[in-house]
């Protein structure tokens, strides 16, 4: 008991030297647990950005994309299906009639060619736990009115006249025609063919004809053409019809734990479980005032939206999700995909996998962690890198200081006490005794400045947190904007930048480890300090003075 009641009035009467130590390893034990969590926290957000396919349940995506050189480097078969993926309707005449209102989608591979589903077989199961079909279009929506243009021309009204001079036939004349007309009737009636038959006609009139001056061969005549206005449709044209394009994904549904989306990503509404529903990227549903439950029309067909999505597969993202077996039939591409998202049997096996993957799809675009982790930078990294770096020499400089701080002042304190410390050994007190007090002394110190130390942490965090310090990321991304005619040329991706919050997340191991390193180093730089203490004698301690 009176060891406690000396501790306590050494404590108090020296509260300049408990409040500037308990200080020191607050501060120390403060620092110490600030940069591991936002170190953690930083680790946390770099994790979620860096390997976005652990986001959505694998390791490898395998895709087939048309490289920088466009369709040039295609074969000729691939070439035509790259074609046929991309062509978008422009005879409107299709859609109704001039004057109709229309709507119509176009739905695009882009420069991510499509293949069979039955491509899938080839998946080694030994190297494979699980894996996932989607199927990423870009959509061209149009809308407006079908136009109708006519022209119109008149023909016609334009008088015609021709004049030659004709001499009238003499007797002679009129009478060789006469008798050419007379013997040709002979003629035919003894051959048995009546004159007044077709036939008959025919051959007097030549008769006639044959013997009939040249003169009457010329002749006057005016006439005057018939005027006419023709008019024709030429059909529709592009006047004021309304352009959109954005992206729409094919989800396989029946792996809700893999795929371009996952359940837990819903923010707002739930996942697939009907017919005829949609998912919507948040971004999208901000931009297009879209809620859950409202309706939403693709491809002609109208669709409910059922939720609203955060997808983290930030490399594919898309604007509408829908299941893959609908968007392959309004699509127009019955058993088609073009992507794969694949989970290895093991963490180890993913480089593996992914070399065995490339060999069994050539031509194939196979990505796994570290690939995508690569197309990423940003703020985000920068400070991640840079706290990975310098976390471990950081954490040891400011340990060492207040060790070397504490030891200071408790050795300091010590040597103001010589005179008390003589006294106590005089009446008794062996050296266990002084070691055993000045160590107590220094764990309480420790403890106070652990627990100061834990409130200055703590309020750290809150000031982070409540300054919402955003950090950016810039990945290589799949966008609907762009235009097609980038997508044509093989540039399918822009820079997508994504901004992620800096939230430091309260670990109680983490204030533990802060309060260990004030509570260790006080009682560490005590036990220099009674080790010194414990070497006095009680003689030489008295002749000097407090």
């Amino acid at each position: 008991m009176f060891y406690l009641q000396y501790l306590k009035a050494e404590l108090l009467r020296r509260w300049s030297k408990t409040l500037t130590i308990s200080l020191g390893l607050a501060i120390a034990g403060a620092i110490i647990i600030a940069i591991i969590s936002v170190s953690q926290s930083l680790s946390t957000a770099q994790k979620t950005v860096l390997n976005p396919l652990e986001n959505v349940g694998t390791d490898v995506m395998v895709s087939r994309s048309v490289g920088a050189e466009g369709a040039r480097q295609l074969d000729e078969a691939t070439r035509t299906e790259f074609l046929a993926d991309n062509k978008i309707e422009t005879d409107l005449s299709k859609y109704g009639n001039p004057g109709d209102q229309f709507s119509h989608d176009n739905f695009l591979s882009g420069s991510m060619l499509t293949f069979a589903d039955t491509e899938t077989k080839k998946i080694d199961a030994n190297l494979i736990k699980d894996y996932a079909s989607g199927l990423i279009l870009s959509v061209t929506h149009q809308e407006g009115k079908i136009p109708k243009v006519t022209a119109e021309f008149e023909t016609g009204g334009d008088k015609i006249q021709i004049n030659r001079a004709i001499e009238p036939m003499t007797d002679t004349e009129r009478a060789a025609a006469d008798a050419a007309r007379q013997n040709a009737e002979a003629d035919l009636k003894a051959k048995g063919i009546d004159p007044r038959s077709e036939e008959g006609r025919k051959a007097v009139h030549d008769a006639s004809d044959a013997v009939i001056p040249e003169r009457f061969k010329n002749f006057k005549m005016e006439y005057t053409t018939e005027r006419k206005t023709y008019s024709q449709d030429i059909g529709p044209i592009a006047t004021d019809i309304k352009t959109e394009n954005f992206t729409v994904a094919g989800v396989d549904t029946s792996k809700p734990n893999i795929g371009l989306i996952l359940p837990d990503q819903i923010v707002n509404g739930q996942y697939f479980n009907g017919a005829d529903q949609i998912v919507v990227n948040r971004s999208y549903a901000d931009k297009k005032s879209l809620q859950t439950d409202g309706k939403l029309s693709l491809g002609g067909k109208e669709f409910t939206v059922i939720g609203i999505v955060e997808p983290k597969l930030y490399t594919n993202t898309a604007d509408l999700y829908l299941p893959l077996s609908d968007l392959q039939k309004l699509a127009g591409k019955d058993s088609r995909i073009n992507v794969l998202l694949l989970k290895s049997t093991n963490s180890y096996s993913v480089e593996e996998a992914s070399k065995k993957i490339a060999e069994l799809f050539p031509g194939a675009k196979v990505t796994n962690s570290s690939d995508t982790a690569a197309q990423v930078s940003g703020s985000l990294v920068s400070a991640a890198n840079l706290t990975n770096k310098f976390i471990g020499i950081t954490s040891i400089i400011v340990v060492i200081a207040s060790f070397i701080i504490v030891s200071l002042l408790t050795v300091l304190s010590v040597n103001k006490r010589v005179r008390e410390i003589g006294t106590l050994k005089a009446i008794g007190w062996s050296n266990t005794s002084v070691i055993r007090q000045i160590l107590l002394e220094n764990t309480m110190l420790g403890i106070l400045g652990a627990i100061i130390g834990i409130g200055f942490g703590l309020s750290i965090i809150v000031i982070l947190n409540r300054f919402g310090i955003s950090l950016s990321a810039t990945i290589a991304s799949m966008s609907s904007e762009g235009g097609l005619m980038r997508r044509f040329a093989g540039n399918a991706t822009n820079n997508l930048t994504t901004s992620v919050e800096l939230k430091v997340a309260i670990n109680y191991l983490i204030l533990l480890l802060g309060a260990g390193v004030a509570i260790i180093g006080s009682i560490l730089a005590g036990g220099l300090a009674a080790f010194k203490a414990s070497r006095m004698k009680p003689q030489e301690a008295l002749r000097n003075l407090e």
